[in-house]
């Protein structure tokens, strides 16, 4: 029966990237609605969501991981956290499972073969990141990339230290600048831009407190990057505004791939009905 089940959950998108000089890792997203690690936060809930913890072990073996690391993104936050602090040990289907909902975070350090990122999506972005061998994995939603404090407020007050999650992998990986040179940075599975709206009326008015001042910051702070701008609204683009944000920081710009930076139409996000699909980076050398 296991076996049957495994041919059943392949990705429905998966990208093998060899870097040069560097690990071999896999970027994947697998197809459904009903993909949430929420039931899955502690040793024994496995015993309680018998299926999911299936389900999300035999997407990982299948994608040749034996251990994953699941940050907790709800905050947006931005924060890069280090494997160790991921303590919750969850078994699955031939592999481990590691989350920490005491320390949201939006990314980790992938630190050997086997190894893998997850997290549960609706249209964000994920990031992975080397430099030589050192590699970090991220979610890189809207709220992740851009501080939501700062633009409801008009550069007046900021939510978090960082700006976004750029900030803290670039500190993270390449304190120096020498060293952001050697860094490769690819994004992965955003929500595309047309369907990313932000309207400028009609809207809930605390859609607006955001809408209205994104859309015009936005364009000022990234010109052509940001997306664009009509009469409906803003339509953001992440992940051009990501490798605007890395190059910024001093990483090359031939060196920041975009070339699988937008989701499948198939998959679900928060603007076409929601749901839940799983996003994963696995490292293989």
């Amino acid at each position: 029966m296991a076996l049957d089940l495994l041919e059943e959950v392949k990705p429905l998108v998966r990208n093998k990237i060899a870097v040069p000089g560097g690990p071999t890792f896999s970027a994947a997203c697998f197809e459904g609605r009903n993909w949430s690690l929420a039931p899955l936060q502690k040793a024994g809930d496995e015993d309680k969501n018998p299926d999911l913890a299936m389900r999300v072990g035999q997407a990982l073996h299948g994608l040749g991981a034996q251990y994953a690391y699941a940050p907790s993104p709800v905050k947006f936050n931005g924060k890069i956290i280090y494997p160790i602090a991921m303590g919750e040990t969850i078994p699955l289907w031939k592999s481990v499972l590691y989350r920490n909902a005491q320390a949201p975070a939006d990314g980790t350090w992938l630190p050997g073969p086997k190894t893998a990122g997850i997290f549960s999506a609706g249209g964000c972005s994920m990031i992975a990141v080397t430099l030589r061998h050192e590699m970090i994995f991220a979610h890189a939603g809207r709220d992740c990339v851009i501080d939501r404090e700062r633009i409801k407020t008009r550069n007046h007050k900021r939510g978090r230290h960082h700006e976004s999650v750029v900030n803290s992998i670039v500190s993270a990986l390449a304190p120096a600048q020498y060293l952001r040179r050697h860094l490769r940075v690819w994004v992965f599975y955003s929500i595309k831009p047309k369907d990313f709206l932000h309207k400028l009326a009609d809207e809930d008015p605390e859609h607006l407190k955001y809408n209205v001042p994104a859309a015009d910051m936005l364009p000022q702070e990234y010109g052509d990057a940001c997306g664009w701008v009509d009469e409906k609204g803003i339509y953001i683009n992440v992940p051009t505004i990501i490798k605007a944000q890395f190059a910024e920081l001093g990483v090359p710009s031939e060196q920041i791939n975009l070339e699988h930076a937008y989701l499948a139409d198939e998959l679900p996000t928060t603007r076409n009905g929601g749901g839940r699909y799983l996003a994963a980076i696995v490292r293989h050398t």
